[in-house]
């Protein structure tokens, strides 16, 4: 018995785009005739991919504007964004952040500083993400991206914007040596920001390099958390600077 393709099942078809990229779906189905048009436009639940592999510009351009429509944005369920070949992908995220109210799933690859804080201090918050993982590719830009970052400076911020983040994966790596962002001011005696709220949602928590301070201090906040991946490293403060001084007397 032959089958043919506007036999097969809306249901089934969703399960066959699993295995293909949004912009791939969009440009092979779309057209093909008015039901694979339907299909395509009420896909239930998106996932894209912005910048991964080296993505064309055409593709990201795509992106770029239907993620953004009307329609699409608020069914976009996971998004990752990749800056490691690309300028204008961080920034796109960062003053875009807000329309996709649905998401749940981020994952950011080799962000920009510059783009991380634009997306934490001017988006709105969204109570629907449950994952945020942001990842580096290669050690220096891990490092080197936030070079003078005191630690803990971003997760009042992270918290406050997803709270009701469930798993949080920060790759941030220690890189201070001789520099501290004169921007970030550190509380009295403190050789971290403090998290200063509790958030009982968290129940997995991953750091590439954590002080044990820190640790030590984000078990208080944290202490319902049911996975937690860390390395330990020394303060993330100079070697010369005050503060460390004192503490190791």
């Amino acid at each position: 018995m032959i089958t043919k393709l506007d036999d097969i099942s809306v249901e089934l078809f969703y399960e066959i785009f699993i295995y293909f990229q949004f912009h791939e779906i969009f440009n092979i189905f779309s057209n093909l005739n008015p039901r694979f048009t339907a299909i395509v436009s009420n896909i239930p639940f998106i996932r894209a991919n912005v910048g991964l592999n080296g993505m064309s510009i055409a593709a990201t351009e795509f992106y770029y504007a239907h993620l953004l429509r009307p329609n699409v944005c608020d069914r976009l369920i996971s998004l990752c964004v990749s800056h490691t070949l690309a300028i204008d992908n961080g920034l796109w995220l960062a003053s875009n952040l807000s329309a996709f109210i649905n998401l749940r799933h981020l994952s950011l690859i080799d962000i920009k500083r510059s783009c991380f804080e634009l997306m934490l201090n001017t988006s709105t918050p969204n109570t629907s993400l449950v994952i945020l993982n942001v990842h580096y590719t290669e050690y220096y830009q891990a490092a080197y991206t936030f070079k003078g970052v005191p630690e803990g400076a971003y997760y009042k911020r992270i918290f406050r914007l997803f709270p009701l983040l469930r798993v949080c994966r920060l790759r941030f790596r220690r890189h201070i040596y001789n520099t501290l962002d004169t921007q970030i001011v550190l509380p009295l005696n403190k050789t971290f920001i403090p998290i200063e709220t509790n958030h009982l949602h968290l129940q997995s928590l991953v750091l590439r390099e954590c002080s044990p301070t820190f640790l030590s201090h984000s078990l208080e906040y944290y202490p319902q958390l049911e996975e937690l991946s860390f390395d330990l490293s020394t303060h993330w403060l100079p070697d010369k600077h005050p503060l460390l001084c004192n503490y190791n007397k």
